[in-house]
């Protein structure tokens, strides 16, 4: 039982990470204080639009592969296709350590396991909010 939930935390996960990917080309408003405070150029505690869209637009418009002003479905599938790609490559890259190209139950509950006590911070045997967080918060840097 608890080997069939850390398998569906990691499947999860990925899942999750493949679509904060995707999400990160959608233009939109900022999730996190950094990226706010990245984008608030004249530090005023608030976004104008002046200031939102440049950045916005460019990360959007980067997608326009054929330079025709416009983002086709043809070049959303593309770039959905190339990050998939990259992240299937991540995934085997961490999980996969006997390079075979797949992923055991075994190579799962290890990088489980691994993972689990990098974010244990105080050896407990236990992960509380705030170390999961910490964790995740030292893995973005």
């Amino acid at each position: 039982m608890t080997r069939t939930l850390a398998i569906l935390a990691a499947a999860t996960a990925l899942a999750v990470s493949f679509t904060t990917a995707a999400n990160a080309q959608m233009p939109g408003m900022p999730k996190s204080k950094k990226t706010f405070s990245r984008l608030d150029k004249n530090k005023d505690n608030q976004l104008q639009l002046d200031e939102l869209m440049p950045g916005s637009e460019r990360r959007f418009m980067r997608l326009d592969t054929d330079g025709d002003g416009t983002v086709s479905s043809a070049e959303l599938d593309a770039w959905l296709q190339r990050m998939a790609e990259r992240r299937k490559q991540g995934i085997l890259k961490r999980m996969d350590k006997d390079g075979d190209g797949a992923v055991s139950k075994a190579e799962v509950d290890e990088y489980i396991s691994t993972v689990f006590a990098a974010a244990d911070a105080d050896s407990s045997g236990g992960v509380t909010m705030q170390e999961a967080k910490a964790y995740h918060g030292k893995r973005r840097k």
